[in-house]
């Protein structure tokens, strides 16, 4: 904003005289000089031709105006020439605001607390900008568009607004530093004090939010090194009120971003990272981040700043990285959310209700409750991607499992004659795998955990991954089951039906299906990652 210049002006012009007001101030009749007078530019550096200018007393209120109880003098609007000259005989009395605007380009000015001495004309000249959008950070008591007014006393600015994404969005205005009083509907009016507008940005009244946060990636004590190198990894990171000033105004309404640093400093790329879990009263709140390779000696950078907009990635569990269905249970369960990348498969529940999960939120379902993957028994060739199996194919899944009883044997999911995990109480988990064969009957192949530390009531990490029938990988929790599978004949007609979970009474968590193949590494660092103590990796607070 140009500095006001305020200065005595001789203008050699022809002055048209207005009409008296009981507001307005000086003697212009008697010098046959204006005011105010001045000359008006666009940002471009054009005159501000034909441009509405007011000169609005410092006690206007627009919403008393449109009630007829209080007009602006038509002695106070006048209107640029060609060359951007404008010029007022009356103003009023005492401070007041000049407003001009260009409608042709859009662009505006505001001068606040103006005022003028008895026969001393003011002259004042300035260029228009473009409008701003000022997003004021509310508190989770307004709701999602809810609508209201925005207004600037001493000025005719009056603008609509709506809540939106937990800011109030007051759009079109101009450029300067002012007070907003905003009137939301079935609210009381409150004010925004100096909220500074700036030209075509964005901006966030209020105490900008800052945080940078690490996690060392270095290896749980746990384990003493990785034999192959892990890439696309999705790490989940946990952030407390150890962390950051839990405040949802503050953590929601900001953007997230995430990269990965090495030992000499280097910077990666932005990494995605999406926000899947907020609990203001748990004060938690969970992100993923996929790391693009997991080299354990680097840390993660976590940034938040809270005058940008939130943006959130959906590649964090990317289709060609062979992720199929992927259920965080943090969105609910009407439905239950996919967060893979395409999204394609949402979980249709019966009976189930949300519970304490392992990562966020979980699921708890009785013996009789599903949750249904509809129309996922076709395979789609437009979606390139399916939950189907045919025997050939590479298959894994991972699941977080409580069981609330062992006495019983139980099936966490299925799909009929495709593949399916039960739990035995003589075998513990089991994995199921139906393999067709056209040249002879088929076979069902079994892995069997064995019971070591499964227990009722506790959460078990089941893990599972197929390259080939004599290359597979089964663990429970950081345990690998080494164990051949038992092979059983089967016959009859292979129905392809839709994938369901239930069958049991319990709780799970982080459910992933896919078509390929993870390794002990990705396998192990995943349980380290979600296991529900000792999180790793740990968040360094602010």
């Amino acid at each position: 904003m140009d500095t006001l210049k305020y200065f005595l002006a001789g203008f050699v012009a022809l002055f048209v005289g207005c009409s008296s007001n009981s507001q307005v101030a000086g003697n212009s009749a008697e010098t046959g000089s204006p005011e105010l007078a001045g000359i008006l530019m666009l940002d471009g550096g054009k005159p501000a031709a034909h441009a509405r200018v007011q000169c609005v007393p410092g006690d206007y209120n627009i919403l008393a105006a449109s009630n007829a109880e209080q007009t602006l003098p038509s002695a106070f609007e006048t209107e640029t020439d060609e060359n951007g000259n404008y010029e007022f005989d009356t103003i009023p009395s005492g401070s007041f605001s000049l407003e001009a605007f260009h409608q042709e380009s859009g662009q505006m000015l505001l001068l606040q607390n103006l005022n003028a001495e008895e026969d001393e004309p003011l002259a004042v000249n300035d260029t228009l900008r473009n409008s701003g959008t000022v997003k004021l950070l509310v508190s989770g008591a307004f709701r999602e568009n809810q609508s209201g007014e925005a207004i600037v006393i001493g000025t005719t600015i009056r603008r609509s607004v709506s809540v939106q994404s937990g800011k109030i969005v007051v759009d079109s205005l101009p450029a300067d530093t002012f007070e907003l009083i905003v009137y939301m509907d079935g609210m009381s009016p409150f004010g925004f004090k100096d909220v500074f507008v700036k030209p075509e940005e964005t901006t966030v009244w209020g105490d900008s939010v800052t945080y940078t946060l690490k996690a060392p990636l270095a290896l749980p004590e746990e384990i003493d090194s990785l034999g192959t190198v892990v890439s696309d990894f999705p790490l989940a990171i946990r952030l407390t009120d150890k962390e950051i000033t839990f405040d949802s105004a503050e953590v929601v309404n900001g953007r997230w971003e995430a990269v990965r640093i090495s030992q000499d400093g280097k910077r990666s790329k932005k990494l995605p990272i999406t926000q899947t879990y907020f609990d203001a009263s748990a004060k938690e709140t969970v992100f993923w981040v996929s790391v693009d390779s997991l080299n354990v000696s680097d840390s993660l950078e976590l940034h938040f700043d809270n005058t940008m907009n939130p943006a959130y990635a959906k590649d964090v569990f990317p289709t060609n990285r062979s992720y199929s269905l992927v259920w965080h249970f943090d969105s609910g369960l009407a439905p239950v959310d996919d967060g893979a990348e395409k999204g394609y498969f949402e979980g249709l529940p019966t009976g189930a209700v949300a519970a304490d999960g392992v990562v966020g939120r979980g699921v708890e379902l009785d013996e009789g409750d599903v949750i249904v993957v509809e129309n996922s028994s076709a395979a789609d060739s437009s979606r390139k991607v399916n939950l189907n199996y045919d025997g050939s194919e590479y298959f894994c899944f991972s699941v977080w499992v409580k069981l609330e009883s062992l006495e019983s044997e139980q099936t966490i999911f299925k799909k009929s004659k495709e593949y399916a995990l039960r739990y035995v109480p003589e075998k513990g988990f089991v994995v199921d795998l139906w393999v067709p064969d056209s040249s002879s009957d088929s076979v069902k192949y079994a892995w069997s955990s064995g019971t070591s530390g499964i227990k009722a009531g506790e959460w078990v990490y089941v893990a599972f991954s197929r390259h080939t029938i004599s290359q597979s990988n089964f663990y429970v929790n950081d345990r690998k089951i080494e164990t051949e599978p038992e092979q059983i004949a089967w016959t009859g007609v292979r129905k392809l039906v839709d994938f369901e979970v239930g069958g049991f009474t319990g709780t799970i968590d982080e459910l992933m299906l896919g078509s390929c193949y993870r390794d002990d590494d990705w396998t192990r660092l995943t349980y380290l990652n979600q296991r529900p103590e000792n999180y790793w990796p740990v968040v360094m607070g602010r």
